[in-house]
């Protein structure tokens, strides 16, 4: 398929990557960003999260790999550390320290505006994308069931522009549902989960005097019980990214002490030892009521032409578990896909029934996890799920291959159903049934 003009409402990760994939199918392609930015912008107002630690997945790498050819290598080039999943990085649940065997999975960390950076570069310099910046979105334009662009106001002044397909890629801060609202299209009410989940982050100079063996820590929180957990990543080359957790109600301050004191409240010494040695690099930033929001927009049966949705503006899920980039990632490798076959400004519900079957994994994973500190009676399926959980993580400690499975599973390489094998379901049911831990080897 090809047409004239594709507009996307939103310049950061998820609308880069779409604007990438209309490029091959549009003969113009303009990128509408409400914050002032350049190709070379780091943080900005509308990417309050870029001040915390962002996880690209395996499976997402895999995805942006085929957006942007020779991605890994750029990304590693400015700094991003390669990792091995399993030998590289110290991780402890509530029952123990998992194994350090090589997992062969290897990730890149580094910081959001790195690879946003990176992206918005290669994007812009395409000859079909153009960006125009600090513009406020007030509404949609359309024409008897058909959106044809979109209105609002740059630099005071009244803006209009017009477009064969509009993509909202606005993120978490969408305002689709109201505006598709104006002219009658109503959605289902949301699924919305609270964890009241928060994290606290900052970054420090890497302290080569410390000597860690590892390139990422962390320790996870688990509901019920344990309330505190934190991680530590090498990124960019020379920065440690530090973030403390807290569950159920907890968080860590926000002031040098109580940033520190939070910390040695943890079984992973090293990351108090890094917040004591190590010199900062920014301020101590501070993320709350941190939820999951699902707008079933697949569900509307007279959704508008001429009009897509990808990315947090459909499903954002609580950051904490690091699902965001690649969920883009996978709707924009969709939208590549079903391009070629159908003229998705005439047929958007088949992308739209495409996000959501990408969604449904992670959303579950996320929500399950964040379901654990409710207070509220949970459908059985959701209990037998937590249950499920709590008794692999009691068996990790003690065995490469549940772990390697765990990790394969967490990365959205495997399908959840990977953890209900002979192999790992046999080691899960005796350690319930008998009721004993398997011995943790040391960190």
């Amino acid at each position: 398929m090809y047409s004239d003009r594709a507009l996307v409402i939103g310049a950061g990760f998820a609308g880069l990557l779409a604007a990438r994939v209309l490029s091959e199918s549009y003969g113009d392609v303009v990128l509408v960003e409400r914050d002032q930015i350049t190709v070379d912008t780091e943080h900005r107002a509308g990417i309050p999260q870029a001040h915390h630690p962002h996880a690209l997945l395996a499976r997402g790498a895999e995805a942006l790999e085929a957006l942007f050819p020779k991605l890994g290598a750029e990304l590693a080039a400015a700094g991003a550390v390669e990792a091995d999943l399993g030998s590289d990085f110290m991780s402890r649940a509530p029952a123990g320290w998992a194994p350090r065997d090589p997992i062969g999975l290897k990730v890149h960390s580094m910081t959001r505006v790195t690879i946003e950076q990176i992206i918005r570069r290669r994007v812009l310099k395409l000859p079909n994308v153009s960006l125009v910046d600090g513009v406020t979105i007030d509404g949609l334009l359309h024409d008897r069931g058909t959106v044809t662009g979109v209105h609002g106001r740059r630099s005071g002044e009244p803006y209009t522009d017009y477009a064969d397909l509009v993509v909202d890629a606005s993120g978490r801060t969408s305002k689709l549902v109201s505006w598709l609202a104006e002219f009658g299209v109503h959605c289902p009410a949301p699924m919305i989960v609270n964890g009241h989940l928060a994290y606290t982050s900052r970054l420090y100079h890497v302290n080569h005097d410390l000597k860690l063996d590892w390139k990422t820590a962390y320790e996870i929180t688990q509901a019920p019980t344990t309330r505190r957990g934190g991680a530590v990543s090498t990124v960019d080359g020379g920065l440690w990214f530090v973030t403390l957790f807290g569950a159920g109600g907890d968080a860590a301050p926000t002031d040098e002490d109580g940033f520190l004191a939070y910390a040695t409240t943890l079984e992973c010494q090293d990351i108090a030892e890094i917040i004591k040695t190590a010199t900062p690099a920014s301020a101590i930033h501070h993320a709350h009521n941190l939820r999951s929001r699902w707008n079933r927009f697949h569900k509307v049966p007279n959704w508008p032409r001429g009009l897509l949705a990808l990315g947090d503006s459909v499903v954002s899920l609580n950051p904490v578990y690091g699902h965001g980039m690649t969920l883009a990632a996978l709707n924009c490798t969709d939208l590549r896909n079903l391009l070629g076959d159908h003229d998705l400004a005439h047929e958007p519900l088949v992308f739209q029934r495409a996000v959501a079957k990408s969604a449904q994994i992670p959303w579950t994973s996320a929500t399950t996890a964040d379901l654990g500190w409710s207070q509220r009676k949970l459908p059985r399926s959701t209990r037998f799920t937590q249950w499920y959980a709590r008794r692999l993580f009691e068996v990790i400690p003690g065995n490469p291959q549940v772990y390697r499975a765990f990790i394969r599973v967490s990365q959205m390489v495997d399908h959840p159903a990977a953890l209900f094998r002979p192999a790992v379901l046999r080691r899960v049911l005796w350690s319930a049934l008998s009721g004993s831990r398997p011995r943790a080897r040391e960190r």
